[in-house]
């Protein structure tokens, strides 16, 4: 078992690639955090499925009041940290014309400052060898940005940058790393009109959408011992999307 005794936060892991992911690594031995904002059901259905091998906290990644009650508890119960997985994030779709400043501000604390909140508060909790891996979006890929979401573009090239940038920072005590999803068939993807989604596949070089266990997948690598030398890097989950 890859990370038997391993302490793992995933935030965002109520649904989607964070619950996938906090089911892979609970399999591979870890002991889950499943931080979640507002589906105490989905959170406790993802609890469930690890044997309750973790805990549940609730809390609003963009507020940092609730992150530190987090890490408060986190640190309270088990003392430690050695993975962090900031997977939590929003986006909506309007108009740059017409999207407000709140609403700018709104995708910004969520998608980048709640993660470098959550990464100040896990270095100082990791000893050597911890690993954090931040999810950006191929839309934060250079000249992949997507209208009508600016906001949640431009927040995932920030993230895509925050990584390199802290990797340099935090090392050699701690390794930071990028996962860029494509399309992923999460139940964001269901809202999607299906000729919408139709139209997608024909862009996606494999003529699919990518599933959250193959989001997992490769969080999980970049997270264990086979990634040791693998820091700063972004890691593209899309199927040769973003080669269009």
């Amino acid at each position: 078992m890859k990370f038997k005794n391993k302490i793992v936060l995933v935030t965002g892991a109520s649904r989607g690639i964070g619950a996938e992911t906090a089911k892979l690594f609970a399999k591979e031995g870890a002991t889950v955090i499943i931080n979640y904002l507002s589906d105490e059901m989905a959170a406790k259905s993802v609890l469930n499925e690890i044997n309750n091998n973790g805990i549940l906290i609730k809390a609003d990644i963009s507020k940092q009041n609730e992150i530190n009650s987090m890490f408060e508890q986190l640190f309270e119960k088990y003392g430690k940290l050695d993975i962090l997985v900031n997977n939590a994030g929003i986006v909506s779709v309007k108009p740059f014309s017409e999207l407000t400043l709140e609403e700018w501000n709104k995708t910004y604390a969520v998608n980048i400052t709640g993660m470098f909140l959550c990464s100040q508060k896990a270095v100082k909790l990791m000893k050597d060898g911890g690993s954090i891996v931040n999810i950006s979006s191929i839309r934060g890929i250079f000249n992949q940005g997507r209208a009508p979401i600016i906001d949640y573009s431009t927040s995932k090239a920030s993230v895509i940058s925050f990584t390199k940038t802290l990797a340099k920072e935090v090392a050699p005590k701690i390794r930071v790393n990028t996962v860029a999803p494509g399309m992923t068939n999460t139940d964001i993807a269901k809202l999607i009109p299906k000729v919408s989604i139709e139209k997608f596949k024909e862009d996606i070089y494999l003529k699919r959408l990518i599933e959250p266990k193959e989001v997992a997948n490769t969080i999980l690598f970049l997270s264990s011992d086979e990634a040791s030398a693998i820091t700063g890097a972004l890691l593209v989950v899309d199927g040769g999307q973003s080669l269009s």
